[in-house]
Formats: C-alpha cells, structure tokens, sequence
C-alpha cells in the first residue's frame, strides 16, 4: 500500500511550483471571467427576489476555483489535504432554483480553467455560456405564456353589466378566461377575476377606461405575469 502511494505521489509531483506572475494572471483571469457570469445572470434574471450575495458568490467561486487548482498543482498530498478540508465545509445555503445552481458550475468551471493556466478554454467557455444564457432569455425557448395577467375589478351588487362587460373584453383581448365571481364588502359588491391576454400593449388601458368610465366599476387592477414570475 505504501508503494503505491509513493508511485502515485512520484508521477504527480514534478517539482515545479507555480511562478507569481502566473498565480496572478490565473487570478485576475478568475475575476474577470467571474464578474462577467455574474453580470449574465443579473441580466438575466426574472423574479422579485433577486440577491446580489448570490451574484457575489458568482465571482468569489471563481476566483476560488483557481486558488483551488493552482494549490494543488500535481501534487497528490495536497489534493488529499484540501479535500479533507472540503469535505468538513457544508453549504447550508437552499438555492432556490436549478438554474442558480448551474451558474455556480459555470463559474468553478471558469475558475478552474483559468487556474490550470488555460485562459483560451476559460475565454471560449465564459463567452460561450454568457452568449447562451442571453439568448435563452430573450428568446422563446421554453416560454408557455397563455395570458399576460390578471384581471381584478368590483361592481356594485345587481348591476347588469355581463353583456357590456363581455364586449369590451372579447374588442380588447386576444384570449380571457373566468377565475372567481365573488361577493365582497358583506354582499353590496362583486368581484371580477379574469385572467387576460391582450392584441397589443395600447389594449391594457383602454380596457381600464372603458371598464371605469362604461361600467363604472370599482377598485380596478391589472397585475401583470412579468413580475409574478419568480419569488
């Protein structure tokens, strides 16, 4: 068992220690490619609940990746040793979807590139998924919107608007669909609930005006799906 170890450690250790200026580019290579994942994923990214620790995280995984290899190097003491020390540290951090956990990998990937001194395959693989990240969030793939948002309005109890009210919403939307009908306000109002897909941006609010000043109905809002994506 010894020999076999001292085999091992004899074919990975060749002696020769990373030179300064090398740690450095390697490093700031790191940087650099870390703070552009972290720029593609704050570009890219849909919700309210943004965290710019996790963008943070982005760049210092980065750079950590190449502190990581470069300290290893070829040596196989030092691979056990910073694997021992790995293997006590737990991420108790919940990410909260797989798409955070994959920008984690991009960027050890990038880290470890840059440490083992390939900066051509660290370029080629950053610009590659920054390009890749961008195009799949402004492009369509995977997009399954059938309506923008949510319709929400009151009307005064007994008011005979169903026929008025479905004109306006089949002459301004593309597509509706009937949620809830509900009595509110200890029966003197009704509540309207629709979801709603509209022909243009310009239909959103003249279908406000007209359900306000046609129908006179009370406490209207439109929520839309955008920013009810991500939380």
């Amino acid at each position: 068992m010894p020999e076999i170890f001292e085999s091992l450690s004899a074919a990975w250790n060749t002696g020769e220690s990373i030179s300064i200026v090398d740690a450095l580019r390697g490093v700031l290579a790191a940087f650099v490619f870390g703070q552009m994942l972290a720029w593609t994923y704050e570009r890219t990214y849909r919700g309210l609940s943004y965290s710019r620790d996790f963008a943070q995280t982005v760049v210092l995984i980065t750079v950590s990746s190449s502190v990581f290899v470069m300290a290893i190097g070829r040596s196989v003491y030092a691979g056990l040793g910073l694997l021992g020390v790995l293997s006590m540290i737990r991420f108790r951090t919940t990410l909260k979807t797989p798409r955070d956990l994959v920008f984690l990998l991009g960027a050890a990937t990038s880290g470890v590139a840059s440490g083992i001194g390939e900066l051509r395959v660290a370029i080629i693989g950053t610009l590659a998924f920054s390009l890749v990240a961008l195009y799949l969030h402004s492009g369509p793939l995977g997009a399954r919107k059938r309506f923008d948002g949510i319709l929400r309005f009151r009307v005064a109890s007994g008011s005979p608007i169903d026929g008025r009210l479905g004109e306006l919403l089949t002459e301004h939307c593309r597509r509706t669909a009937l949620m809830s009908v509900g009595e509110v306000a200890q029966g003197s109002e009704v509540e309207h609930t629709y979801q709603v897909k509209f022909e243009s941006d310009t239909d959103r609010g003249e279908l406000m005006t007209a359900l306000r000043t046609e129908l006179e109905v009370r406490d209207a809002r439109l929520l839309m799906q955008e920013v009810t994506l991500e939380y």
